[in-house]
């Protein structure tokens, strides 16, 4: 009889350590599913961040020309605006149409807007542009005067390229505007511009 209380101490001792073995299993594995889980809630939070950098995805630079009859003469060329030589905004994000018409001698340029800085608030600007020189090489528009600086809408008809010419006002109140070249393309690098940024 006492051998076989020994017996079932022993075995009951050897569930125990067993149980506690499986236990410690169990809480082990928990934790791993645990830690694995906030590393990749962690990595999706960060990713959402870093996609609110650029809530948006601009179009390519695309340029158009008809010259149908019925129609008449039309140039559009769609993009975004860059400073030649100078840095990517990425605090803004913005898609111009530029649509010139031969009949009306005018070019409209709208763009639209997006903030990022301010949660992604959208405007759109609509602007006209009288034109002042049309040839089959190259459209020129006149001057467009706004508080501090004028601007001039070029397109290349050649080379199918659009750009802009900003100039200072001179002795403007309270202007620090620079004058400085605008060229429309892609709108691919402003974004990858803001996600590299928000990294």
């Amino acid at each position: 009889m006492p051998g076989r209380v020994y017996s079932a101490a022993i075995m009951k001792k050897r569930l125990s350590k067993s149980g506690s073995r499986a236990d410690k299993a169990i809480r082990f594995a928990y934790v791993a599913v645990v830690a694995v889980l906030a590393v990749f809630a962690l990595s999706t939070y960060q990713e959402l961040q870093r996609q609110r950098s650029a809530p948006v995805i601009l179009p390519s630079y695309a340029f158009y020309i008809a010259d149908n009859p019925e129609k008449a003469s039309l140039v559009q060329a769609i993009g975004t605006w860059y400073v030649a030589d100078g840095p990517t905004l990425t605090e803004i994000l913005q898609t111009t149409t530029i649509e010139c018409r031969k009949t009306r001698l005018q070019c409209v340029e709208s763009t639209a807007v997006v903030s990022v800085s301010e949660k992604g608030f959208l405007d759109s600007i609509s602007t006209v542009f009288e034109v002042e020189r049309w040839t089959d090489d190259a459209i020129v528009t006149k001057p467009e005067k706004g508080r501090c600086t004028t601007r001039i809408i070029s397109m290349d008809l050649v080379n199918r390229l659009a750009s802009s010419v900003i100039a200072a006002i001179p002795d403007a109140d309270k202007c620090k505007e620079q004058p400085r070249t605008l060229r429309l393309e892609s709108g691919a690098k402003a974004r990858t511009d803001a996600l590299h940024k928000a990294k």
